[in-house]
């Protein structure tokens, strides 16, 4: 389960605008309150999401009691729009690193509701859902499993918050840094993530039709 799960998130969580518009909040006043409250919108899209997703997954009626696994057709559908997103990027021209724009100020719902948009489920996170949904695994590990890849999969807003608490200065210029170094590379890095873990749900998906 978590063999799956947990490579998949952490190739959902390379997100360079989520950093970019952590850059942002924490350059102006009232950092990490605001950083707080765009944290707080990504994650009741990310649990809420991840939560019901399992739920749906695991009482739907395309499961039996005596094949606990989710359909084959399923590990084939979310492999395919895996590679399917993997070939949108890489047909997208190579963007180099942005610098965070001054913006309006955000208010709490502003904030709430970047945080929603900015963290709808994308393909490899539903990919690390649905590997937690097919293991059909006691109730506290499926909870604990969907916090722990819903938790990977918000890590470039989560390690910044903590950091700047800790060493404010620093933190501004490592999310700079890394910012700029995941405009280089985290193209690169999402392409082979998805690609790999699409092809392997789609073999999964046909050695269980045949």
């Amino acid at each position: 389960m978590l063999s799956e799960a947990v490579p998949a998130a952490f190739g959902a969580a390379i997100y360079p605008p989520a950093l970019l518009f952590m850059a942002f909040l924490l350059v102006n006043p009232q950092p990490r309150k605001r950083a707080l409250i765009f944290l707080a919108g990504a994650v009741i899209i990310t649990l809420g999401f991840g939560f019901l997703s399992v739920l749906v997954l695991q009482s739907s009626g395309a499961e039996s009691t005596k094949h606990r696994t989710v359909p084959a057709w399923i590990d084939l559908s979310i492999g395919i729009l895996l590679v399917a997103f993997a070939l949108v990027v890489y047909s997208r021209p190579p963007r180099g690193p942005k610098a965070a724009k001054k913006r309006r100020e955000f208010g709490v719902i502003g904030l709430l509701t970047i945080g929603l948009l900015m963290y709808t489920p994308t393909a490899l996170y539903i990919a690390s859902l649905h590997a937690i949904a097919k293991a059909h695994a006691s109730l506290v590990v499926t909870v604990l499993s969907i916090i722990l890849v819903a938790v990977i999969y918000m890590l470039l807003i989560e390690i910044p918050i903590v950091a700047h608490a800790i060493w404010p200065e620093a933190t501004i210029r490592w999310v700079t840094a890394v910012n700029a170094w995941l405009a280089k590379h985290g193209r690169t890095i999402i392409i082979v993530v998805s690609a790999g873990f699409g092809i392997y749900l789609i073999s999964s998906g046909i050695a269980h039709l045949v």
